[in-house]
């Protein structure tokens, strides 16, 4: 096996196992199969809610079994994205995972230690003889990267525990205590046609890194659906015969493409060949391998009209997207950011995605608004969906205070508290059960949500023992 060779075989055993099971958010009933047979198998607890939700408790070990309950959480769902031309079917294939000892990572796709670590750490530590805990409570959650489903529908009554640690973060030595609030908006404009005519071009962006647009929107990457919008606006006159890019709203868009007819070709290929350029030079850094590409292509026999192409073009190339405010109270934490995530068309419907989030939730709603105008103004129809609270930061609490304790003397640094721009699952679970205290933390994960995302070994087994050695310092 691809994890024979590591140290907590136990660990990337129930890892691997997680990744053979197809869990795109919505599509999480085998995985709820697979964690209720796995406690029934080991002697733990295990119910599960309508929504898909597995809670799983175990008894105190002897001497610790008066110890307050502590709930350690994770989602079972994952971002799926694959590279292009990859076959791969999220729906029923197992993510293919290779190392090389120091990382793993899946083969062509999204490897979804966001957040299968985070369940295998939970099982890994429910299901070791050697652990010393008191009462434990695994929550497990469905819908984390559709609008945090799972977590709106936790049942009070399942959950005994007051603190909770969910395990869902990508850094580690950093523990949160807060994070941002979220909401969608979703534009909508009824295309209509007319013949094409000019010369049929494709536009195609690829090359990007993308990411997580709460953990990596501070990058600066660039945004695959901007880069198209930026080579239209160059264009003195043109017609959109098929757009696309982006995956899903959480995703940088890290590909975007599109059809067009123009009446001058060659001043189209010389504007795309000049823009490539200011690319390699604006990306060298952030996305080196950022490429424009634009080739002559079979002419389609219509295109929507030109007006409404340039509309369509205007509103992309004017769309915010990335940081809009970092945080005054916490240093080098973004505040209010926004990311243009889709643009789609299907059934004679163009469709633009964005995603807005906020430490403030105030200064989210206000983001929210400029972009309901914003689309307004270019003839779209728009409507926010999707909102969830922000975390407030508690620089009190007791549990935060006890877990950095623990971490200084079990590992002799020094563990940075803090907030995250990303959505965690902790407030609202905070909200729905009276009393509950949260904090969240992880190992080190790079570039989640993208076919680049990977894992470090020795740092998600430090976290893991980390846990596994906490617990019963929890008083």
């Amino acid at each position: 096996m691809w994890y024979s060779k590591l140290n907590n075989t136990r660990l990337w055993k129930i890892f691997s196992d997680i990744s053979s099971i197809p869990r795109e958010s919505g599509n999480e009933e085998g995985i709820r199969e697979y964690l209720l047979s796995w406690a029934e198998k080991n002697g733990i607890e295990a119910s599960s809610d309508e929504k898909g939700n597995v809670y799983m408790h175990k008894e105190g070990t002897k001497g610790l079994e008066k110890l307050p309950p502590i709930a350690l959480q994770a989602h079972v769902d994952m971002v799926c994205v694959k590279k292009e031309g990859s076959s791969h079917d999220f729906r029923n294939d197992p993510i293919k995972i290779k190392t090389d000892g120091e990382y793993i990572h899946a083969s062509d796709t999204s490897l979804g230690a966001d957040d299968g670590i985070g369940v295998a750490i939970i099982l890994d530590i429910l299901s070791d003889p050697e652990a010393k805990h008191g009462p434990i409570e695994g929550i497990f959650t469905v819908e984390e990267e559709t609008g945090l489903g799972g977590a709106y529908a936790i049942k009070e009554e399942k959950v005994k525990a007051r603190r909770l640690i969910n395990i869902d973060s990508e850094e580690e030595g950093i523990l949160y205590i807060g994070c941002a609030g979220g909401i969608d908006i979703d534009a909508t404009m009824k295309l209509k046609y007319e013949k094409a005519a000019g010369t049929a071009l494709s536009v195609k962006v690829s090359g990007l890194l993308g990411g997580h647009s709460g953990g990596e929107i501070h990058k600066g990457r660039a945004n695959a659906i901007k880069v198209l919008a930026r080579y239209l606006d160059r264009l003195p006159s043109f017609q959109i015969a098929s757009i696309s890019g982006g995956t899903r709203r959480n995703v940088i868009p890290f590909s975007a493409e599109a059809v067009i007819t123009v009446p001058d070709k060659d001043t189209a290929l010389s504007q795309a060949r000049t823009l490539q350029k200011e690319l390699e030079e604006e990306y060298k850094t952030t996305d080196p391998d950022i490429k424009l590409t634009v080739k002559e292509t079979e002419m389609p026999e219509t295109a929507i009209k030109a007006k409404r192409s340039q509309k369509i073009a205007n509103l992309l190339f004017c769309s915010p997207h990335g940081v809009r405010n970092m945080s005054a109270e916490i240093e080098g934490i973004v505040e209010t950011s926004d990311n243009l995530a889709i643009v789609s068309m299907e059934n004679d419907k163009l469709l633009v995605v964005y995603t807005v989030r906020s430490n403030i939730d105030s200064k989210k709603m206000e983001l929210m608004s400029e972009l309901l105008s914003l689309t307004a103004a270019f003839g779209f129809k728009a409507k926010a969906s999707g909102g969830y609270p922000s975390w407030a930061p508690d620089t009190n609490s007791k549990l935060a205070r006890e877990v950095a304790a623990a971490y200084k003397k079990i590992t002799g640094k020094k563990i940075q508290v803090t907030a995250i721009h990303a959505g965690l699952e902790c407030g609202i679970i905070n909200s729905i059960i009276p009393g509950m205290e949260s904090v969240s933390l992880g190992p080190n994960l790079w570039n989640v949500h993208s076919v680049n995302e990977k894992a470090d070994v020795a740092s998600c087994e430090r976290t893991a023992a980390f846990v596994k050695e906490m617990l019963p310092m929890l008083k």
